[in-house]
């Protein structure tokens, strides 16, 4: 894990948690889908967009199973401790149950634009009802505004605590 040190400062503007000096990304859901073969998940697809130098506070997404396609643009991850990467058009990342998402930044000069792809627990979220939980910020957490992500600890996950 990256010392504290080097983990940016999360600070509140306008009732917004957000990366010190950085916009934060725009966060849409732009499909929900019940299929019978996954019975108790939901998909969602989201849509985001990080605006040149902006970037997400550390977070976990509810216990679900992200891949996250690019589509224009690119973005630096971290995820559990591990070295962070660039990723752009034409690769994809995956956030197993339970992942630590550290970094989500845009290093560049145009708009990181990529889709993500949620599968989630229908209880975590209320079976669509409160999407609250799919983007669960540290420093929410931190300072006692909301729970933790569900872990799901049926899945061997070094980051689940």
């Amino acid at each position: 894990m990256a010392p504290e040190s080097d983990m940016p400062t999360v600070v509140k503007v306008d009732d917004v948690w957000q990366i010190e000096g950085k916009p934060r990304e725009r966060f849409e859901i732009r499909a929900m889908y019940h299929p019978p073969n996954l019975p108790g998940k939901t998909i969602v697809v989201g849509y985001i967009n990080i605006p040149p130098n902006g970037g997400t506070p550390s977070h976990r997404h509810g216990g679900a199973a992200v891949i996250a396609i690019p589509v224009s643009g690119y973005s630096l991850n971290q995820m559990n401790g591990q070295e962070p990467k660039i990723y752009g058009p034409g690769d994809f990342l995956y956030e197993a149950p339970g992942c630590h998402h550290q970094r989500s930044d845009n290093p560049g000069e145009e708009n990181a634009i990529f889709f993500a792809v949620l599968v989630v627990d229908d209880e975590v979220i209320n079976g669509g009802k409160d999407l609250g939980q799919l983007v669960v910020l540290d420093k929410e957490v931190e300072t006692g505004e909301r729970k933790p992500s569900k872990c799901v600890g049926k899945y061997e996950n070094p980051c689940c605590e």
